[in-house]
């Protein structure tokens, strides 16, 4: 019982911080940030945000998005842009950050997927910051990308915020992000 106790203190202070206007400036520069390098997905910090201001749940969400999908654009424009030097580039990264192998197949699958993997990349667990760059190395075009990317990264940041928002008990946010989770594993195993 007193680990329960433990967490729910720390739930609590997670709460209390997330609902400060330096928590939401910061949930939104990690949005941005996620979607060209960070490895960890901003959806705890957008749970956390919306857990503690519920009311706002929507604007959250789309603000979340907006961010991420300018930090995909920043990813686009890194991948248009240095193109060819973004192997080496990769090369000089430690590997579980840079995923080269990750890099390698999105670049065959643009080829024959193109906006349906940039819409997968945005909506599901797949790193959308090599979706992102992949994107454009690959020549697809930014106007096409950016609007996969709002609607793939709106649904998503949308699911996860309305979760947060008419499931504020901790133990039914973590079941259902763990369903949702659950969900997107299956798809990935399915389209493999």
């Amino acid at each position: 019982m007193k680990l329960w106790q433990f967490l729910k203190q720390q739930y609590a202070f997670v709460i209390r911080t997330a609902a400060t206007p330096l928590a939401h400036r910061l949930m939104l520069l990690y949005a941005a940030l996620e979607s060209i390098i960070l490895p960890i997905p901003v959806d705890p910090l957008l749970a956390a945000v919306v857990l503690a201001k519920p009311n706002q749940w929507q604007r959250t969400a789309l603000a979340c998005t907006i961010a991420s999908v300018v930090g995909g654009a920043g990813g686009w424009a890194l991948g248009a842009f240095l193109g060819l030097h973004i192997h080496s580039l990769i090369a000089a990264l430690p590997v579980a950050l840079a995923a080269p192998s990750a890099f390698a197949a999105v670049e065959a699958g643009f080829a024959e997927f193109g906006l349906v993997l940039v819409f997968l990349g945005a909506f599901s667990p797949l790193p959308y910051k090599v979706i992102a760059v992949s994107a454009g190395i690959g020549g697809l075009g930014v106007l096409p990308f950016l609007l996969m990317s709002l609607i793939g990264r709106g649904l998503r940041f949308g699911i996860v915020a309305a979760i947060a928002r008419h499931h504020g008990d901790a133990k039914k946010l973590i079941s259902l992000i763990s369903l949702l989770v659950a969900l997107f594993a299956g798809a990935i195993w399915i389209t493999k």
